[in-house]
């Protein structure tokens, strides 16, 4: 019986703990993507006033997560740390359940974009996790700790510092692993011809008196009111795809034909969601690309998921911006912010196919014309091996550190206790907190 429930303490706390960490480090290095996710489910729950609070969130929750799986993993603070998880799946798992019966969100976002479960998939794997922290919360006496609470709070400090510093790297130019759907290699012209399958409903918000209202195609409204979104809705039982689907607008809400993305050759767009936080750093950079890019005889086209009033304002703050050879399209926030990570963000289109990304603080001057003359497959290419190989390298090194310093650290902690028993040196005075963590804290 006794090797029973130690194999099953071991199970529940690998099973929880690994879990804990990709989901957390899933989430790490997309902040942007994730706080998405959460201003969904701010408007699903008609707390929209919220949204503020989505990046920073995002950001806690994410390392919160992280930690709490690393500190089950390697069995670091057990009693506080199972406590912590307990409250943690708790918490998740009643969420989960509104959302299988209600299903306010289409996907729960555990993983990021890298993996996709159906709601009622997300509430079953919930409730997995939630007997696995029961379990390790129960026995959390069995667990014997691997090195003074001292050493113990710094290997968690040190992993806070990872995923802290992996997340401010991500906000500050892009995701190290592109999982999204407009990700490099995606054919976005292959993309569109699936969704021409399905028929959507595209419904346009117009404001007029600081009220807004929705209309259809058939019923646009006169010149007096002013074009604010466009919404694309899937019609009929058919289930949404993942794939791309581009709805541009001009500055009057009218259709603008998707040729654009099947052009021949290279394009360049600009993701702007978000005009009031581009300064002029950011537009100094936007003109100067736009120089280059005239040169090579380019086309430079602008999208924007802000109202026409917020975006003309930004160019109009800046004037350098005018005349510099761009063209300013309007679509959905989110396929925006899906396009791009970085407002202000640089993306290369070339035959209707992603070739590459760039953050708003990295444009390509230097290298345009050794971009150009390279083949944009070689360039998508090396891109995603780029990626992979951060994957692989980064959970290694992580999932390595967690199990070799355990390993190492249960060892040296049970010789010096071995010595300090037999007398050989006397051991200091235990501290009222290393009291605890010697009775499995």
């Amino acid at each position: 019986m006794e090797y029973l429930m130690k194999f099953l303490r071991a199970i529940c706390r690998f099973t929880f703990g690994i879990l804990f960490v990709f989901s957390g480090f899933l989430k790490g290095i997309d902040p942007i993507g994730n706080a998405l996710k959460i201003k969904e489910y701010l408007g699903a729950f008609h707390l929209g006033f919220m949204d503020f609070l989505s990046i920073p969130g995002g950001i806690l929750l994410s390392a919160a997560e992280f930690l709490v799986g690393v500190a089950i993993l390697k069995g670091l603070r057990i009693r506080l740390f199972s406590r912590i998880a307990l409250w943690f799946i708790s918490f998740f798992t009643l969420l989960t359940l509104m959302i299988a019966l209600f299903n306010p969100v289409e996907d729960c976002g555990c993983f990021g974009e890298a993996l996709h479960l159906s709601n009622k998939a997300t509430f079953i794997k919930n409730l997995f996790l939630l007997a696995a922290a029961l379990v390790v919360y129960l026995q959390r006496k069995e667990f014997k700790p691997i090195a003074s609470p001292k050493v113990e709070w710094g290997y968690l400090a040190a992993y806070g510092i990872l995923i802290m510093v992996l997340q401010g790297y991500s906000l500050r130019n892009l995701p190290q692993i592109d999982f999204g759907i407009y990700k490099p290699g995606t054919d976005l012209v292959a993309s569109q011809q699936i969704n021409q399958e399905r028929e959507y409903e595209t419904t346009f918000i117009y404001s007029k008196g600081g009220r807004e209202q929705t209309f259809t195609l058939d019923n646009i409204p006169d010149s007096t009111w002013t074009f604010v979104d466009a919404v694309s809705h899937l019609k009929g039982e058919a289930t949404e795809d993942k794939s791309v689907d581009f709805s541009f607008m001009d500055s009057e809400g009218n259709a603008v034909g998707n040729e654009i993305v099947k052009s021949s050759g290279p394009v360049f767009f600009i993701s702007i969601y978000n005009a009031r936080a581009l300064g002029e750093k950011a537009a100094g950079r936007m003109m100067e690309l736009a120089d280059t890019l005239n040169a090579h005889g380019l086309k430079l086209y602008i999208i924007s998921a802000n109202t026409v009033e917020e975006t003309q304002a930004l160019f109009e703050r800046y004037a350098a911006l005018e005349g510099m050879g761009y063209e300013i399209l309007y679509a959905d926030y989110k396929a925006v912010i899906s396009f791009n990570r970085s407002s202000g963000g640089l993306t290369y289109v070339d035959n209707g196919v992603i070739v590459k990304k760039w953050a708003r603080g990295n444009y390509p001057m230097k290298s345009m014309e050794k971009l150009l003359t390279q083949d944009p497959e070689i360039i998508t290419a090396t891109a995603q091996i780029d990626e992979r190989l951060f994957a692989e390298i980064s959970l290694f090194i992580i999932l390595f550190l967690i199990v070799i310093i355990r390993f190492f650290s249960k060892i040296m902690y049970g010789r010096i206790h071995e010595s300090a028993a037999a007398g050989l040196p006397p051991a200091p005075v235990p501290t009222e907190e290393e009291e605890i963590g010697k009775n499995g804290q």
